[in-house]
């Protein structure tokens, strides 16, 4: 499956420091050791930015490597204002589709990450009022506004073309990635921009115009995206590119797609393919013609099952389901050019404005480990490589207790079923390779083989123990156990005991840290961060004997202050919550794993793992 984004890029009280598994020498030497780190690394940065700057002016005409629809901000496809490059004419469509006259669609954004002197398209986006742009949440989840620029009006990519507008605020939906039903919900996320755009917005579908866009009508996706599946090896489009697809019932929606979808999405294409969206046209428009001559945004592209496959349908974010929460956040002076009836009416399913906090941290899946792990390396060889590996994300291996929340139950995957996972994995002809091994191919080119995926475990349950490692052991298969260090010294029952963690180990296993107490690392202060990033580091280290080198952030919070300190720390990678199994280079610390829930089965994990996101 594929998100279609195309791109480069409880609380507790803070224990006392004396808990810290340090002595006064230790933590002087340690700290002293941080500085000439940092500094080591700035240097590094600074000549590999350099390196990458020089690439990009000496490749302006060669082929841009895609990446697929994705959530973060990756390196994908860098273009300069001075030479656009001249693409084939022949190859250049999204599937199925052909040109768009230019000048057709001029409120089409094209969502760029903000780089001197280039900018890198990865996402695209519809203007639905003179200071915003509705796009894919995938495309812009934990991005800065700093990081992202917008072009209006554009038809070729890296022309002169379009107004060139910075976007100041990014609001995401408040329940994306919080939905434990459905992976892909409320897939939709706002982009403020700093002034005015001098194109006239294209109005989104509300309830009182739904029969515009019932089964059977023939609407119109526009993009940038690859001309082909296989165009994740290749090329995207420079010129604009649309092509005609047919909206398909939600029965047939669900027929084909399964439990992936829900009443805030829909499905447009062919039964027998040919014809759909693909990889780098996320947070493109889905419009049907109003009746007057315009159009009006149905839906925005979200994900599918590879790119025009028979059988499957492109799935894309129902506009018409969030018309409460985009006036919630458009303001009185910008909402009189939306349609009047936007303006009144109630959305069918009114959303949330408030995020919802969990009891129980969803966690991303586990990575699974390769019986040989390659020693691997905290430099980068210069290259800039993608590479497509699921890192599945799992947490419980037992039966939830009957008095159970949601949260506990969706994190819940009985050692039946966790069984039948391994065994489908298995037949499948998929491997378990480390975390290790995947950043040995990203830094170094270091092989992989054919069908790699990397299992992880969030918080080191003792289930995780007692259950998920036998089977694992039983197979031949190896996985990552991401641990909260203080959970363990305090012997709390539910969790590892460190004489398991060395044994899991000795077998094979790779543990890694999840902080100290397993609090939010985001908007903290360095010497809480240093804390956390040491503290769990020292400890794993002194009862494994091997020092921890990645860290998954606890409830999925972080941002740049925390990855500056993790690095300064000896870190060499960072695994989020964000949806995605693609993984670049360059973005080490913001890698994307695959949720599994409880009632995810054999069968739909091998879907998950056949997505192209």
């Amino acid at each position: 499956m594929n998100l279609r984004a195309y791109r480069p890029s409880p609380r507790r009280s803070v224990p006392s420091r004396t808990q810290c598994r340090w002595n006064l020498k230790r933590t002087a030497s340690l700290l002293f050791g941080i500085i000439p780190l940092v500094s080591l690394l700035l240097i590094f940065n600074h000549i590999i930015l350099r390196e990458q700057t020089a690439l990009a002016s000496n490749s302006a005409t060669k082929t841009p490597t895609p990446v697929p629809l994705d959530v973060g901000i990756t390196q994908a496809m860098t273009v300069t204002a001075e030479t656009p490059p001249t693409p084939n004419k022949a190859e250049r469509q999204i599937v199925g589709g052909k040109p768009a006259v230019p000048g057709a669609w001029p409120w089409m954004v094209s969502v760029q990450t903000f780089t001197t002197p280039d900018y890198v398209y990865f996402c695209g986006g519809a203007l639905v009022a003179p200071n915003w742009v509705l796009t894919a949440a995938h495309c812009v989840i934990n991005s800065m506004p700093n990081q992202i620029i917008t072009t209006i009006g554009i038809h070729r990519l890296g022309s002169n073309q379009g107004q060139l507008l910075e976007v100041d605020r990014i609001v995401v939906h408040p329940l994306y990635g919080y939905d434990f039903t459905h992976d892909f919900a409320h897939d939709i996320a706002l982009l403020h921009l700093s002034q005015p755009a001098d194109a006239d917005p294209v109005a989104p579908l509300t309830a009182a115009t739904l029969e515009l866009a019932a089964p059977g009508t023939v609407a119109t996706v526009i993009g940038w995206g690859a001309l082909s599946e296989e165009g994740r090896e290749g090329w995207l489009s420079y010129d604009l590119h649309q092509v005609q697809v047919p909206i398909v019932s939600q029965e047939e929606c669900n027929t084909s797609m399964g439990r992936m979808v829900s009443e805030n999405m829909l499905c447009a294409g062919y039964s027998e393919g040919g014809k759909d969206a693909c990889h780098g046209d996320s947070g493109g428009p889905l419009v049907v013609p109003d009746g007057n001559g315009g159009w009006l945004l149905t839906g925005i592209v979200s994900f599918g099952i590879g790119c025009a496959r028979p059988a499957f349908y492109g799935v894309y974010t129902r506009v018409s389901q969030y018309n409460d929460w985009l006036l919630q956040h458009i303001s009185e002076m910008e909402t009189v050019y939306l349609p009047i009836a936007m303006q009144s009416e109630a959305v069918a399913t009114p959303q949330p404005a408030t995020m919802p906090q969990p009891t129980a941290t969803p966690q991303p899946t586990a990575m699974p480990q390769p019986t040989a792990t390659p020693q691997p390396t905290a430099m980068p060889d210069g290259v800039i490589r993608r590479a497509q590996v699921p890192i599945l994300m799992y947490h419980y291996v037992s039966e939830p207790p009957p008095e159970a929340d949601i949260y506990r139950v969706d994190l819940s995957v009985s050692p039946r079923r966790f069984a039948s996972h391994l065994q489908a994995m298995a037949a499948a002809g998929y491997t378990t390779i480390s975390m290790y091994d995947l950043l040995a191919h990203l830094t170094q080119g270091a092989p992989l083989p054919p069908k790699p995926v990397v299992l992880t475990f969030d918080d080191g349950y003792r289930d995780n123990y007692e259950n998920a490692f036998p089977l694992l052991q039983e197979l031949g298969m190896i996985a990552t156990f991401f641990v909260v260090t203080d959970f363990i010294d305090s012997e709390n029952p539910a969790y590892l005991t460190w004489e398991m963690a060395r044994a899991m180990q000795a077998a094979g296993m790779r543990i890694e840290s999840h902080g100290r107490d397993h609090t939010s690392l985001q908007n903290r202060k360095d010497d809480y961060l240093i804390w956390q990033a040491l503290g769990s580091a020292e400890t794993i280290e002194f009862e494994i004997g091997v020092r921890p080198r990645i860290i998954t952030y606890p409830f999925g919070r972080y941002d740049e202050n925390t990855i500056r300190i993790f690095k300064s720390a000896g870190f060499w990678a960072g695994v989020t919550v964000r949806a995605g199994a693609t993984h670049m280079t360059d973005d080490l610390f913001q890698l994307k794993r695959v949720r599994v829930r409880g009632t995810t089965t054999a069968a739909d994990l091998l879907r998950l793992l056949e997505l192209d996101w």
